[in-house]
């Protein structure tokens, strides 16, 4: 059977609008071959060309189609959605968004399940989450999104990010391997060779976890093989190393950092003209350093603080780093 201008197909757990509809009385699938809208109690379905099962609910839509579903949406080249079963997939050129949650996924292949509310995007995968104020860029190979309910009316989400993670904030950059951000306790967690920016300064370390507060960050924790770089110069970096790392934040700025554990370090004091005196190297169990106006401003180390001070004009290229100095800014 063949319906033209103003279709209208009701069934007791759809209603199907439409502007042509072709339909089979013995396998009941409607074929979409013009504007169409299929709405239940649940979802939402926009197509101009493709396939719908009116008995199992099952859609294959083609030409940028749109399925929406309490605030998220799905729309690609193709896709296909089981309506029973709560699940959808999208193929190439997809956009997911979530109004609710405040994010958006994009890639070229995509898994959504209503059920759980679990969200699987990879192939030139890129996640945005504008809920904190500042849109955070996180791209990878593969984004999973996690959707979890401490009651009816309290939620947070997780996001994981697998292989060649990198990601942008206007206040802060990262590169890793792998990734989690938990909005629960707004928590960023990097593995795997991670490196932080923020301004001038890099941080690096065998795990690195940045904790927010509201929509900036609170501080850093660098767990292992910490090591903290500033730049000063093309040529000078301030650097300090240790077994723990803290930098803590004001603002969008590194104001304090603590050392715990075999701290080392290295700074070039500036004087009030602007000129430079010579390298200060140190070494204790214990480092905190206060920061102003991105310069040192306070120093403290404990217990029996070893410490020189040279002349620049006495310093070679290999005494003016620290063991394990990288600077990564070509990765930023």
């Amino acid at each position: 059977a063949v319906f033209n201008y103003n279709v209208k197909l009701e069934n007791p757990k759809f209603t199907l609008t439409s502007d042509t509809l072709r339909y089979h009385t013995v396998t009941k699938i409607a074929r979409i071959v013009g504007p169409t809208h299929i709405v239940s109690d649940e979802n939402h379905i926009y197509s101009e060309r493709g396939t719908y099962q009116t008995v199992s609910g099952q859609a294959e839509l083609l030409d940028r189609s749109v399925v929406t579903n309490e605030g998220k949406q799905m729309t690609g080249d193709s896709l296909f959605y089981d309506r029973e079963k709560g699940y959808g997939e999208a193929f190439d050129n997809i956009v997911y968004t979530d109004t609710v949650s405040k994010n958006r996924l994009t890639g070229n292949y995509s898994y959504y399940n209503d059920s759980t509310k679990y969200a699987f995007v990879t192939d030139h995968a890129l996640l945005i989450d504008y809920s904190q104020g500042d849109s955070l860029f996180l791209h990878a190979d593969t984004l999973q999104m996690f959707t979890y309910y401490l009651n009816t009316d309290s939620m947070y989400r997780e996001a994981r990010a697998y292989f060649k993670v990198r990601f942008f904030r206007n206040d802060i950059q990262g590169v890793c391997d792998s990734m989690q951000f938990n909005t629960h306790d707004s928590t960023l967690c990097m593995y795997a060779d991670p490196v932080l920016w923020n301004e001038q300064n890099q941080l690096y370390g065998d795990t690195i976890v940045v904790h927010m507060a509201d929509t900036t960050v609170d501080h850093v924790h660098v767990i292992r093989f910490a090591f903290s770089i500033q730049q000063v110069d093309t040529g000078h970096f301030n650097q300090l190393k240790g077994n723990d790392l803290k930098a803590y934040f004001e603002g969008r700025e590194v104001r304090r950092i603590d050392i715990d554990g075999n701290a080392e370090s290295i700074f070039f004091p500036i004087e009030d003209d602007g000129s430079m005196i010579g390298m200060n190297e140190t070494k204790s169990s214990y480092l905190t350093i206060w920061v102003k106006d991105r310069k040192i401003e306070k120093l403290r180390l404990w217990p029996s603080p070893q410490g020189t001070l040279t002349p620049l004009p006495d310093l070679s290229p290999e005494q003016m780093t620290l063991k394990d100095f990288h600077w990564f800014d070509y990765l930023r």
